[in-house]
């Protein structure tokens, strides 16, 4: 019997903002969908802006069909479907200059924020080094988002109550290892070593800073959407074997995001990990505090050229 991947369907101020990267395609179009339909406005970050506009405009057509076949029977035929709130933004996670730029247009938007949803992922089958200097999927599934995450959250905090980070994780987090001679691939590489590196470095970073926010208003969480046939998890062998045994469409790999993003029962809670729309421990590997210390002073050592200047008003270093 199959996973019990049910959220609550919540009415969402319009006033509410999420952001959620990679929104426009697989996991995250259905999670951005899935909540600009419950009412938020959803900002959908992504590098390629032709792609977001076309993914907007099928999102509309479909709530748009789906609304009138669902009412189609109904003698009211005044009843109109709701007006999606859909905004795109560019963004590529594989620079930190361009990471910022999207950091910087969104302040300049004056925007509050309410959801931040780090779901943009990408898996290399070979060792690719970012113009940064630095291995790929380290830089765009982890330490990209960890900038984005700290420049965001004094507007997180600012924005009211019930402000949430959800991390899009996977279970390969558990195959993934901490070597600090060896985070940047100096030494050696494989596609799917450092892919669940990455993994495991947002778990990681999550629990850290659950324990070094100052404001504990702001929660983090992370989740697994299951073994999704994305165009992502179609590029790897090893990774298409999974899906064959255990195959989860978009919709259904979105549901545990959407519940970490919207469910009132989650309200407050922090540093949780997620799947199946279930709460569950993770490894006692990924909770070691000493390297959970270590990871992140290698973080903030990379990115210091590009971290707030009053990071230190809000996170304790």
């Amino acid at each position: 019997m199959g996973a019990d991947l049910s959220f609550p369907q919540v009415e969402i101020s319009p006033d509410r903002t999420y952001i959620v990267t990679g929104g426009n395609t697989g996991i995250g179009y259905c999670a951005a969908t899935e909540i600009a339909q419950m009412g938020g406005h959803v900002i959908i970050a992504c590098r390629n802006m032709s792609k977001a506009e076309t993914a907007v405009k099928k999102m509309k057509e479909e709530y748009e069909k789906e609304f009138r076949e669902k009412h189609k029977d109904l003698l009211d035929t005044k009843q109109e479907p709701r007006k999606l709130n859909l905004d795109i933004m560019e963004l590529d996670l594989a620079s930190f200059d361009k990471t910022m730029k999207f950091v910087e247009e969104f302040k300049a938007r004056n925007c509050s924020l309410h959801g931040l949803i780090c779901n943009a992922g990408i898996f290399m089958q070979e060792k690719v080094m970012t113009d940064d200097g630095y291995e790929m999927m380290l830089q765009s599934n982890y330490l990209s988002h960890l900038l984005i995450i700290l420049h965001f959250l004094p507007i997180l905090q600012k924005s009211e109550e019930d402000a949430r980070i959800v991390q899009t994780s996977s279970v390969a987090y558990e195959m993934g290892k901490f070597d600090e001679s060896n985070i940047n691939a100096d030494k050696s590489f494989s596609a799917f070593g450092f892919y669940s590196n990455s993994k495991l470095y947002q778990i990681m970073s999550m629990y850290w800073l659950t324990r070094h926010l100052k404001d504990k208003s702001v929660t983090i969480n992370s989740c697994h959407p299951g073994f999704v046939k994305t165009q992502m998890t179609e590029s790897y062998w090893l990774m298409r074997m999974f899906i064959k045994v255990a195959s989860r469409n978009p919709n259904d790999g979105a549901s545990t995001i959407i519940k970490a993003a919207i469910d009132p029962s989650l309200k407050a809670q922090t540093g949780l990990y997620l799947a199946d729309c279930k709460i569950k421990a993770t490894s006692s590997y990924s909770m070691n505090v000493e390297n959970q210390d270590k990871l992140m002073a290698y973080s903030f050592q990379v990115l210091e050229n590009y971290l707030p200047q009053d990071i230190k008003e809000y996170v304790d270093m």
